[in-house]
């Protein structure tokens, strides 16, 4: 007995989600008729509870997880854990339509895969694009292996040039602000303050969100009048967005900029919603893409070592960097797609290109919406998949296209095999945001790696 599940999260666009979840059921049903359905998708706790009892006497020996949308790895975490049964996840390719990132799947299963294989187990995933019968051989393929999947090694190891110089490489301590406490089920953005004070002499500056909301809400409208005309040069759109929220989103730029002038941080750590959508009543990717421009990186989701990866481009490069996810891939096309909300910095747009936008789910402003601007880029990312630190990194080109989804994304190529490289990146579990800045510091990093003692590698 195959026992199948759907996950989903409800902020992202539910009906279509069901509709693809009802067509992928079909074809599963058509493939083996021995496959016991959980039929509701698991949008909360309860439903997980019910779920979770569900499946309790099944006796399935394995199950196919629907990713219907992004979700946490809350939920497949606590399943794992009580049937310690072969999983292979199953997640959609979304057209680039330049609208809304509508279900944002393959970013779930990205979770989902680095928190399981943190607990050493290891799975598989599958992107169903509209190609019945591919999918429907991954299918079989899994239906009919009885073995567990097994720890593979995707990961390489990098040469590091004979030149070499430690002493070339300038590192200054990093003050990381952290603000709020990462999401539940986001062991993604997990981290180690001993292991951060001793590899790197990193210091963490914790606050929490109120303290930001109280700084915040006592700028002056003056001030933010200022900033609001100054930032209207460069984004069309601003003045037709909900003024008295853009005026709050303003306001969190310059509760940012206090503390960081206060505290003299290096990069931010931010609980990015829901607090600031519930609570304070605007988005806070517009904010953190103006400190992003001022080298004073913002991570999403109180991701403290994508704050330090984003820092460390920042020290290296001298330029703005960036923490993204990856949304989309295209085996045709031999591209993938970098996104997030929209807290891209102005730089990495082409001229006359940027405008001002809501959030796509939460529907409130600030956010920066355009396409990435063509150029070599570094990816790079300081990991702790499989529970190890280490650096990761890889050189790609943002390609001259379209804004693929709203908010601020870009068209990658990573060289041959785009598709093949995505795929391995994610089963290697690594974590889902990468930071990236223009131009090639890949032997820069490799020699920051060696000068610190840590591991680094490439896919």
């Amino acid at each position: 007995m195959i026992g199948c599940l759907g996950l989903a999260r409800e902020t992202f666009d539910i009906e279509y989600a069901k509709k693809k979840l009802k067509k992928t059921i079909n074809i599963i049903n058509k493939l083996n008729r021995g496959i016991k359905f959980f039929d509701d998708l698991i949008v909360n706790d309860k439903i997980g509870k019910e779920a979770l009892k569900f499946f309790e006497n099944s006796k399935c020996t394995k199950f196919i997880v629907i990713q219907s949308t992004f979700t946490d790895a809350k939920f497949i975490s606590s399943f794992v854990k009580k049937f310690k049964k072969p999983i292979l996840f199953i997640s959609f390719k979304e057209k680039r339509t330049g609208g809304r990132l509508r279900l944002n799947s393959l970013c779930g299963v990205n979770l989902g895969l680095h928190s399981l294989i943190k607990n050493k187990f290891y799975s598989n995933f599958v992107i169903y694009s509209n190609d019945e019968k591919s999918f429907s051989k991954e299918i079989l393929k899994f239906v009919k292996n009885k073995n567990h999947f097994t720890k593979k090694n995707y990961l390489k190891s990098t040469l590091i040039s004979k030149k070499f110089n430690k002493n070339l490489i300038v590192f200054k301590k990093p003050n990381l602000g952290l603000i709020g406490e990462r999401p539940e089920g986001f062991d993604t953005c997990d981290f180690n303050t001993k292991e951060l004070k001793k590899i790197f002499d990193a210091k963490i500056t914790k606050l929490n969100l109120p303290k930001l909301f109280d700084i915040s809400s006592k700028v002056e409208t003056k001030t933010i009048n200022i900033t609001k005309r100054s930032i209207n040069n460069n984004l069309q759109n601003l003045n037709q967005l909900n003024q008295k929220e853009v005026n709050k989103s303003i306001s969190l730029f310059h509760g940012l900029e206090q503390i960081q002038q206060k505290e003299n941080i290096d990069a931010f750590a931010v609980r990015c919603w829901p607090e600031m959508f519930t609570e304070y009543g605007c988005a806070s990717c517009g904010p953190m893409a103006m400190m992003n421009e001022k080298k004073i990186s913002c991570a999403c989701e109180s991701d403290v070592l994508g704050s330090l990866s984003c820092n460390i481009l920042n020290q290296l490069n001298n330029k703005p960097s960036l923490l993204v996810d990856i949304v989309d891939v295209d085996e045709k096309d031999n591209t993938t797609v970098f996104w997030h909300c929209g807290l891209a910095p102005i730089s990495m747009a082409e001229k006359n290109t940027s405008s001002a936008t809501v959030h796509s789910n939460r529907r409130k402003p600030l956010l920066h919406n355009f396409a990435f601007k063509s150029g070599e880029i570094t990816i790079f990312r300081v990991s702790k998949s499989e529970n190890k630190l280490k650096f990761f990194l890889m050189k790609g080109t943002v390609l001259r296209r379209k804004n693929s989804f709203s908010g601020t994304s870009g068209v990658i190529s990573l060289g041959k095999n785009t598709y093949k490289k995505i795929k391995n990146i994610i089963l290697s579990g690594l974590e889902h945001h990468l930071a990236f800045t223009y131009g090639d510091i890949i032997e820069d990093i490799k020699n920051l790696g060696k000068k610190l003692k840590i591991p680094t590698y490439t896919i």
